[in-house]
């Protein structure tokens, strides 16, 4: 028997499989859909003659033959990006590539941005603003924001902030529906519903909310439904919606004045879900990546202070 390329990709997915603990999640995180990584298992297993996992109707078991082998598995992939690196040439030394959310990038980081360029002028900065798991192994990016659960072992993380969900609008469509902070009942008002949010399971709708603060239920059912999450927050910015959104995104808007928390920030839901600086772990930082690593935790330690305050205050 010899491998082939083949069976390289089928260990890459047994990997991945083994440490995210299904197909969906590992294919995912390699960027390929759920059939090609169960396709690939697949013929891992012909090759070796046996079965690496348990297919049942709640999803895949590993076997332990399978299990005996998960940490040099990954081990060796780690050994394998290492040499990679090692082998390949150098990017210019002020380049610097993070992937992150596209909503995160949108409202938040980019107004940022300006206050790292003062301290790195001559950076060549290269943003990945997309939803996509990018795999930091595979993939030139020296780091990730992310939105989730904590990451396996494998990966160095910073954790930045949580979120909270609250409604917001434009003051100007605050007044217009003279909504208040007396208010228990949104019949009338135009609501923008977002169908495609976080896979967050703490993250509120506007029934979760409601139900939170006793809003009359069967006015929260009608109004605009949208599939993208940015797009919930420029609609309500051009005064067509009351939207349920994270402080994340809509706190710069709040800080400027175009939208307001007509209800007051204490009405709010907290989500499960941290916003977090993920690198690889064991990879040597270069001078750049430790200054963009310490303002991202500089700024999101502020982030907290202001929001905590905003919070206090409204």
């Amino acid at each position: 028997m010899y491998m082939k390329v083949t069976h390289l990709n089928g260990l890459r997915a047994l990997e991945a499989t083994l440490r995210t603990g299904g197909f969906r999640a590992a294919a995912d995180e390699l960027g390929v859909t759920t059939a090609a990584v169960g396709q690939q298992i697949r013929t891992l297993e012909n090759f070796l003659g046996g079965t690496l996992f348990l297919r049942t109707s709640s999803g895949v078991q590993a076997t332990d033959h399978a299990r005996r082998v998960e940490q040099k598995l990954t081990a060796s992939f780690t050994t394998i990006e290492d040499v990679i690196n090692q082998l390949k040439y150098h990017q210019p030394k002020n380049r610097l590539a993070v992937t992150l959310p596209s909503s995160f990038a949108e409202n938040w980081f980019t107004g940022r941005l300006p206050d790292f360029y003062r301290l790195n002028s001559e950076i060549d900065l290269r943003l990945d603003a997309s939803n996509r798991m990018v795999d930091l192994f595979t993939e030139e990016f020296d780091f990730a924001i992310r939105y989730g659960q904590p990451s396996a072992e494998m990966y160095d993380e910073e954790q930045l902030f949580g979120d909270f969900v609250l409604p917001v609008c434009t003051p100007e469509f605050a007044r217009q529906y003279r909504l208040s902070y007396e208010q228990k009942s949104l019949d009338g008002i135009p609501l923008i519903h977002l169908d495609e949010r976080t896979p967050d399971p703490q993250w509120a709708d506007w029934i979760k909310w409601g139900e939170a603060f006793g809003f009359q239920q069967d006015t929260l059912q009608t109004g605009m439904r949208l599939t993208e999450f940015y797009s919930g927050i420029q609609t309500a910015i051009r005064g067509q919606g009351l939207v349920l959104c994270g402080i994340t995104e809509a706190y710069n808007a709040i800080k400027e004045g175009i939208l307001v928390a007509p209800f007051g920030a204490k009405l709010n839901c907290p989500a499960s879900y941290q916003y977090r600086l993920v690198s690889v772990h064991g990879r040597e930082l270069s001078k750049l990546q430790r200054q963009f690593q310490s303002w991202v935790v500089n700024i999101a330690r502020e982030f907290r202070s202001e929001v905590n305050e905003f919070v206090s205050t409204i």
